[in-house]
């Protein structure tokens, strides 16, 4: 069971996720601002993943991988986007992203990202 961190400034994505994640047996954090996200990556709370929208305001996703990046940089971070472009792709690996699912998505596709982030690398 994993501990998710879930930032999207859309309701039905917080609840879809969430549901989805829930019914794994993975426990869901919803949150629907960046600002309240990145204060969450700066408490002593713990997350064993990060999902993220990069388009949001006034904090956008970025701002939210940039500091999680920072602060946590063991916690794996999977963006849920439409906003796709390669210079944004790029952007967001280069802050730590190791998976960058495209809106709309296929339930399994979010899934499977995650399972990917968190599953340790073997040695």
């Amino acid at each position: 069971m994993a501990r998710i961190l879930l930032v999207d400034d859309e309701e039905s994505v917080l609840r879809t996720v969430g549901m989805l994640f829930r019914s794994e047996g993975h426990e869901v954090v919803p949150i629907r601002e960046g600002q309240k996200a990145i204060d969450m990556i700066k408490s002593e709370e713990q997350f064993d993943l990060l999902l993220a929208d990069i388009r949001m305001e006034p904090v956008d996703g970025m701002q939210v991988i940039k500091m999680a990046h920072e602060l946590r940089p063991a916690m794996p971070i999977v963006v849920i986007s439409a906003y796709c472009s390669e210079k944004t792709v790029r952007q967001a690996i280069s802050l730590g992203c190791c998976a960058y699912v495209k809106k709309p998505f296929k339930t399994e596709e979010v899934l499977e990202a995650a399972r990917k982030a968190l599953t340790p690398a073997n040695p």
